[in-house]
């Protein structure tokens, strides 16, 4: 009876569909429909996939002895033809069933997530199912990190709202282990070989071979000898009895992105070592306090020849590992250990040919609290005590002097006949601004530079944050103050009217700068003849000008962000920090390098000019300095 319907089935749908039958013998019956380069399907995400399968990729599989109804099995049995569109997912279980089971307890095993719930097709393909040997297998060493990218790449695993992953394929990629495999070198390590394959764990897992205390020993699987001398050291001890701030391989070469020694970028270069390697740790007060090691090792280190040479970009000079070895590392009180008093005259001797005994105990960077740290201390506080009587009684000594001859320069000024350049309301403008510039400069690079020796001094007499604060606010608005009433000078006054057109660029500019700069060069004898204003005046003051305004918008948004990011884009607040910081920079220097020359260093005006203070001009000054005001006059 089976047979007759059979039959009949297969003669129906020939009568009326015209195709071929499907015999589970019969692999070409399957192909009949599936060898169509446009052949698409939904598959159980929801997601258009093609349904293209080719012959060749079937004949070259493991599985080429197999029929397409021994891996889809619910084809056995249909009522109807063809078959429906959504297929139960392969079950490779059914012939390997011991790694099914061990896949299943993997983490990849229990990941459940929409869209992204790997299985057996995901690393080693479909139909095309090729040896891990084969150099065209999916899970071969040269395909296998691009076969993991297709779902660690995907922005649903990198994107998640709360754990960000990185591009691991990609830093894989520039790493050493890449490159060697791209060199032929096939025992260089992929995915497989750090992470297992159907028995991959994640890594809090305790058997996993990327946990933290498990990842030494998945590194000696081709760093044998390494691992050897990285078992005997500090490092290896501590980690083999749980104490986990003990740093493992990755901690100091990196995961995926792993570098040769000898490439500038990667962190155990000689440039970086010390400074991203060990100090992570050396200089973390936690760990040293933890652990009871020197709380300044780091620093001391930093202070010393080798360490300053480091940073500026030696090639030769001694980093941690080349005292301290780079695996093995041992506290010097062990005789094993390089720095030990029997080793440390050898370790030095690897740099130093001629060293000695003594040589090898002078150059250190013992903690101030050793022997030779607290004589270094004692000389330390002598030469401090030293600079501030020696160098403080220079400046008293000099500013005696200097402010005698402000003296004779006043007594001067005030016996020669004098023109008035800056009436009272000029000059107290002038000191308002003066002020709070200088006031708004200290504040607002003490928040910048918290650990400066002059913020040190400010922090000494009272201005901390919460002060500071205040001081620069009150300042800006000190300067906010003086701005306006400045414009209204200007708009109501006849002087104000008056000197803002003479203040206004000119043609003429361009020709006194020329005529100036070669005067002083020595190539004319003419002198540029300027008028009320000079160029350098004119820069300065609207230089000021638009200083003040950039520096007051961008001020009230960092003042008030809430209020100003409520009608602008986010990136207000950012970019106005990033202006106001640099705008500051370009005012400070601007005045200290222009504005102050022309007061006080200019060899005509030294030791100052007393004009911001009485408004005043000597003749000579004015026909020295402005003779074509002079002659307006």
């Amino acid at each position: 009876m089976k047979k007759i319907k059979n039959v009949i089935f297969l003669l129906s749908f020939i009568l009326c569909l015209n195709l071929p039958a499907l015999a589970d013998e019969d692999n070409e019956t399957c192909l009949s429909c599936h060898d169509d380069n446009e052949l698409t399907g939904i598959d159980r995400y929801g997601e258009e996939i093609l349904m293209y399968v080719t012959s060749d990729s079937t004949d070259l599989s493991v599985h080429a002895d197999m029929l397409c109804v021994d891996c889809h099995t619910d084809l056995e049995d249909f009522d109807d033809f063809p078959h429906e569109e959504e297929l139960a997912l392969v079950d490779c279980g059914g012939c390997h069933n011991d790694v099914a089971e061990i896949f299943a307890a993997s983490a990849h095993g229990k990941v459940r997530h929409n869209g992204l719930t790997p299985h057996c097709a995901s690393c080693h393909g479909t139909h095309n199912i090729r040896s891990s040997e084969n150099i065209d297998a999916m899970t071969s060493k040269h395909n296998l990190s691009l076969t993991c990218a297709n779902c660690h790449e995907k922005k649903m695993l990198s994107n998640d709202p709360d754990i960000k992953l990185t591009s691991t394929s990609g830093r894989y990629m520039k790493g050493i282990h890449a490159r060697r495999l791209s060199e032929g070198v096939e025992e260089a390590a992929t995915c497989n070989d750090c992470h297992g394959v159907h028995d991959l764990k994640i890594s809090s897992h305790s058997d996993s071979r990327v946990n933290k205390t498990n990842i030494p020993k998945t590194c000696s699987k081709c760093h044998e000898e390494v691992y050897v001398k990285y078992s005997r050291g500090i490092h290896g001890k501590a980690l083999a009895v749980g104490i986990l701030d003990a740093p493992n391989c990755t901690d100091c070469h990196g995961e995926h992105e792993i570098l040769g020694v000898d490439d500038r970028d990667s962190p155990v270069n000689y440039a970086h070592l010390s400074d991203y390697v060990c100090g992570k740790c050396h200089n973390d007060t936690h760990i040293t306090e933890k652990y009871g090691l020197g709380k300044d090792r780091y620093s001391t280190y930093q202070d010393t020849y080798h360490g300053l040479a480091i940073h500026g970009g030696s090639i030769k000079a001694a980093t941690c590992a080349s005292c301290h070895k780079a695996h093995d590392i041992l506290p010097a009180t062990n005789p094993a250990s390089s720095l030990h008093p029997n080793n440390r005259t050898r370790t030095c001797q690897k740099c130093h040919l001629d060293a000695n005994d003594v040589f090898a105990a002078s150059y250190t960077h013992q903690s101030k609290s050793d022997e030779y740290g607290q004589l270094n201390n004692i000389i330390k506080v002598i030469y401090i005590i030293l600079i501030v009587v020696v160098i403080g009684g220079m400046l008293i000594h000099n500013a005696i002097i200097f402010i005698r001859y402000l003296i004779i320069k006043r007594k001067y000024l005030k016996s020669a006949k004098s023109i008035n350049r800056l009436n009272g309301n000029l000059i107290f403008q002038h000191i308002i601004i003066t002020i709070t510039f200088i006031t708004l400069v200290l504040s607002g690079f003490a928040l910048k530079y918290p650990q400066a020796w002059w913020v040190e001094i400010l922090k000494f007499v009272g201005m901390f944050e919460s002060i500071r604060g205040i001081i620069h606010r009150v300042a800006a608005l000190l300067m906010i103050y003086i701005s306006i009433h400045h414009v209204v000078y200007i708009m109501v006054t006849k002087d104000g009217r008056k000197k803002i057109i003479q203040m206004l660029p000119a043609w003429s500019d361009l020709g006194e700068i020329k005529q100036n700069i070669l005067y002083h060069l020595g190539m004319t004898k003419e002198k540029p003849q300027f008028g009320y204003f000079d160029y350098t005046m004119k820069a300065e003051y609207w230089a000021l000008a638009w200083g003040t305004f950039v520096m007051v918008f961008t001020g009230t948004v960092l003042w008030y962000p809430t209020f100003y990011t409520t009608y602008f884009p986010s990136w207000i607040v950012s970019v106005s920090e990033t202006i106001h910081f640099y705008e500051a920079w370009l005012a400070m220097l601007a005045i200290g390098v222009f504005h102050f020359f022309f007061v006080i260093f200019h060899p005509d005006q030294y030791p100052m000019s007393f004009t911001w203070l009485n408004g005043d001009m000597t003749e000579e000054e004015v026909k020295h300095h402005h003779p074509r005001w002079y002659k307006e006059l």
